[in-house]
């Protein structure tokens, strides 16, 4: 009996181990009737992937008991250059996969160059690190009724519309408090925009805030370069129209919520949070992000390709599908993140692996992890005062 998986790398070790090869050591009624022996085989066929995965375990498996001389087994990687020599494609249609929003550099090597994509040594985000906290399986483009938890929205700017250039980038962090003052933190909404002009990145996270997710706390904007002007924007009222019934609703002037004037501002509302990175304030939010990974307090959607299913059979849409896309592509901007030491002035930086990769995500994703940080550090200290202990108590009274 041969069985034949395509795209294994999609299915768990577990079901090959306990359905599948089973099922291979079982003779077909032909053989029992002639009384002949017969052995079953496994065929993997699959793109690709990370080195995490259980596909790659298997290839390992696979190809070290090849290379001791063992005929059962056999591994071969095939590049998509052997479909061009075939001529089965031309190399010209596979190129343009490059041009796709949602390709990336790993993406494109584990789909078309057959490599599984690991995390460079170097990186200070690996993908081992990561993608176990890649649990939830519903997106939230607003949020549920009802619901009692709170959220952040943080954007970091960018307007310029030429090829290559950074994006505008958007998450929904939701939050979820825990008895020690600190959250399970959710990244359940992320939206990436090129070429938005301020006033249109203003309208969008108003109604982002107003109208999807109005539990929102705080919203925190990158105001380094492009992002400075963009808080002014709000320091006024804003109105929306309700589609369904015309109806207009007029919202506060929002304010920095460090700036006194703004107070001045007549049912001003100090929502907004301004973020100006340094050297301190780089190390604070990124070390804070490594270690929300390691103690699994932060929470990313599934893989995308866990969900696939699911879209193509209509039971989430294009827009749900694209934040799961999304966060494949954080994970992989995360992946080549480093943190080196800069030769002049010995301060620790966080740069990126390969330059060429973009970081959009991840700088919008560690914005919004540092004012996390704060609250969790102010809840920290409200948890201690309210104890009524006195930390010296004990110190005084032996004395």
């Amino acid at each position: 009996m041969v069985k034949t998986n395509l795209e294994a790398r999609l299915v768990k070790d577990n079901i090959i181990e306990e359905i599948l090869i089973p099922m291979t050591k079982t003779k077909r009624p032909a053989a029992i009737y002639h009384n002949q022996p017969e052995k079953g085989k496994v065929i993997f066929i699959s793109s690709a992937h990370l080195k995490i995965t259980d596909l790659y375990k298997r290839f390992q498996y696979h190809y070290e008991k090849m290379i001791e001389g063992s005929k059962d087994y056999y591994v071969c990687t095939l590049p998509y250059q052997v479909g061009v020599q075939a001529a089965i494609f031309e190399e010209e249609d596979i190129l343009k996969e490059l041009d796709k929003p949602t390709m990336t550099k790993d993406k494109f090597d584990y789909e078309y160059n057959a490599v599984f994509v690991g995390s460079s040594g170097e990186s200070y985000y690996p993908y081992e690190l990561t993608n176990v906290c890649r649990k939830l399986e519903k997106c939230e483009l607003e949020q549920p009724k009802k619901t009692i938890n709170q959220y952040i929205i943080v954007h970091d700017v960018a307007i310029s519309k030429s090829k290559g250039s950074d994006n505008a980038s958007t998450h929904v962090i939701k939050l979820k408090p825990k008895p020690n003052g600190t959250f399970v933190k959710e990244i359940v909404y992320s939206k990436i925009q090129n070429g938005l002009s301020l006033p249109k990145q203003r309208d969008f996270l108003r109604e982002l805030l107003h109208i999807k997710f109005p539990n929102c706390i705080k919203l925190v904007i990158d105001m380094r370069g492009n992002g400075e002007p963009l808080p002014s924007l709000f320091y006024e009222t804003w109105e929306y129209t309700n589609l369904k019934n015309k109806e207009v609703i007029e919202y506060p002037p929002l304010v920095l919520d460090d700036d006194p004037d703004g107070y001045i501002l007549k049912g001003a509302v100090p929502l907004l949070k301004g973020i100006t990175a340094t050297v301190i304030s780089n190390n604070t939010m990124y070390t804070y992000l490594k270690a929300c990974f390691e103690d699994l307090s932060l929470r990313l959607l599934l893989p995308s390709e866990d969900v696939d299913a699911q879209y193509k059979m209509d039971e989430i849409t294009a827009e749900e599908m694209a934040n799961f896309v999304q966060t494949d592509i954080l994970i992989q901007e995360l992946s080549n993140i480093k943190q080196d030491v800069s030769g002049k002035s010995n301060n620790i930086i966080y740069d990126r692996i390969v330059q060429t990769k973009k970081r959009d995500r991840v700088t919008s994703l560690a914005y919004g992890m540092s004012l996390v940080c704060e609250m969790e550090m102010d809840n920290r200290k409200t948890l201690h005062s309210d104890s009524g202990e006195n930390p010296l108590r004990f110190l005084l009274i032996s004395g």
